[in-house]
């Protein structure tokens, strides 16, 4: 199955342009910037180009590399907590992503689709591929967008179809993040799998924004309260010790920066 396919026929379609595509023993990856196409009007504005020049994506691919390796995803029915990739491919990701959107323009975002053929499975029966697909965009915010319709998923080629990740998700895992910032359903009530985080500087065409008012010292809001029994889950699974739980939670119990963070 082409990689094109799995990101709606995009080698094809007007408007696309491809970043990476490339296959490493098994592990293809595509990433390409897509404009505007949608019916229901134009994306964005974004804040793109993100970063100028070779230093500055280079500089952008490690902090979405540490964005990335923030995630981890279970299935529905299991308490198994799994990285969302493994280190190559997200430093392989990283880096497209950097790339695309130091290229994009304000109403272009990025797409992407890991393919990862995998031998551990019942013939005739699953899939040999394992997809992660989505798109990527940074808003006027500043904040680092990633929105998944795929998550390490075995999905027949007849299967697939190719929507907006940002209105619903073709898969049924449950996405976990540290300080990410989770979206829930969609205005229909459509899964969704997506995730922000404080990337940039918010761009000065962007509206100001009313200040948030202070959380009760003793209450944590309900994404706080959601993400610290992620917290526990991932204690109890072994992913993190007992530290780097003490650490996490300190930070969703108290979210005001440190001064290392405002050092920054």
């Amino acid at each position: 199955m082409a990689l094109g396919l799995m990101l709606a026929g995009c080698g094809t379609t007007p408007g696309v342009q491809t970043v990476v595509d490339d296959r490493i023993a098994g592990h293809a990856l595509l990433v390409q910037i897509e404009a505007s196409t949608s019916e229901s009007g134009a994306w964005g504005p974004y804040a793109h180009p993100v970063a100028g020049g070779e230093e500055g994506a280079e500089a952008l691919a490690g902090r979405l590399d540490g964005l990335l390796g923030e995630l981890a995803y279970a299935r529905p029915k299991g308490k198994k907590v799994h990285p969302l990739m493994e280190v190559e491919d997200r430093q392989r990701l990283a880096a497209a992503l950097a790339e695309g959107l130091s290229a994009a323009a304000p109403d272009e975002r990025v797409r992407f689709v890991l393919s990862i053929t995998d031998d551990a499975h019942t013939p005739w029966m699953t899939p040999t591929k394992r997809l992660t697909r989505g798109v990527a965009f940074v808003d006027l915010e500043g904040r680092f967008h990633l929105a998944f319709d795929l998550v390490d998923d075995r999905v027949a080629p007849d299967e697939l179809d190719s929507p907006d990740p940002t209105l619903r998700a073709q898969s049924w895992v449950r996405l976990l993040t540290e300080t990410g910032e989770l979206e829930g359903r969609g205005e229909d009530g459509a899964r969704r799998l997506w995730v922000a985080w404080p990337l940039i500087a918010p761009s000065s065409s962007a509206p100001p924004q009313a200040p948030e008012p202070e959380p009760e010292p003793e209450t944590l809001s309900q994404p706080n309260a959601s993400k610290l029994e992620l917290l526990d889950e991932l204690l109890r699974d072994g992913v993190i010790d007992r530290e780097e739980y003490e650490r996490r939670r300190a930070r969703l119990v108290d979210p005001s920066p440190s001064p290392s963070e405002t050092s920054e």
